[in-house]
């Protein structure tokens, strides 16, 4: 058995056992999630079982949040090292798509110039390596946001590559620990140009807008939202990463941003 799929397996049984914790899921699609039915919604990813706990919220909420880590002497996991969540079966090709995530890092979180990706929503693919559309990345003691994008097919001539995709990074913050970082994006998926619309607020603040543009990739299943720890790479460049994660949000057409950001730790009372 493979270790994420170990690691799974292991996330059942455990969620099974323990009092019962909600994870929000776009209401169309059955609302909230209780614990035994975790599995059914989530995949975790990740070389080590006791990588991912379940644990009270550090700031103090109340609510049940995830404790995510990796060490340095995990085996690598789809080629980095990492310990994530994905809804399972949430993949967008194209039209709108609400998420929100968060993030929390910790008193003790090591700041340092090895890229470490702690929100992502990644694309689809079956063979092209891409980078994902959107991405929340530590670097140092900043906060940044990743985008890339790309006009071209996947397949054949001319094919979308990392190299040629249009790349664009932003600093969104230096890194405050001991608060939550909740991102919430609303997402008109599509790789065509003059179509595609992204927004992106941070703990309120709208961070980015892109109206009539590529956001994404001509994709095989499409976008995915996943949130978590993943360091690229052959070496850790520290010796332990833990991060505090809340469960992932999804909203469908018709939701607001009022009611994506009432969803986060962050709670209705950021701004827009």
């Amino acid at each position: 058995m493979n270790s994420g799929l170990f690691s799974l397996v292991w996330v059942i049984v455990q969620l099974g056992i323990l009092a019962p914790v909600f994870a929000q899921v776009e209401k169309a699609r059955g609302g909230v999630v209780p614990a035994q039915d975790f599995y059914k919604r989530y995949a975790l990813n990740s070389a080590d079982p006791a990588n991912i706990e379940l644990v009270p919220d550090p700031a103090g909420s109340g609510r049940t949040v995830l404790m995510a880590r990796v060490r340095n002497t995990d085996e690598k996991v789809f080629g980095g090292f990492r310990t994530e969540i994905s809804p399972l079966k949430e993949y967008q090709r194209e039209g709108v798509r609400w998420y929100a995530m968060s993030v929390y890092f910790p008193d003790n979180w090591e700041f340092n110039p090895a890229p470490t990706v702690v929100s992502q929503i990644h694309t689809s693919q079956k063979t092209a390596v891409l980078s994902p559309p959107v991405s929340f990345v530590a670097i140092g003691d900043t906060l940044n946001l990743e985008l890339s994008s790309n006009v071209r097919k996947i397949e054949g001539a001319d094919a979308a590559t990392k190299e040629n995709s249009t790349k664009n990074a932003f600093r969104l913050d230096k890194i405050k620990t001991k608060q939550w970082y909740c991102f919430v994006i609303r997402a008109d998926w599509s790789h065509e140009p003059g179509k595609g619309a992204l927004s992106i607020w941070v703990n309120g603040d709208k961070v980015y807008e892109s109206l009539k543009s590529p956001n994404a990739y001509e994709t095989w299943l499409g976008n995915w939202p996943k949130t978590g720890l993943y360091m690229p790479g052959n070496k850790m460049a520290v010796a332990e990463r833990t991060i505090y994660a809340d469960f992932i949000h999804l909203g469908g057409p018709k939701s607001s941003y009022a009611e994506m950001a009432a969803l986060t730790p962050c709670g209705a009372g950021q701004g827009q």
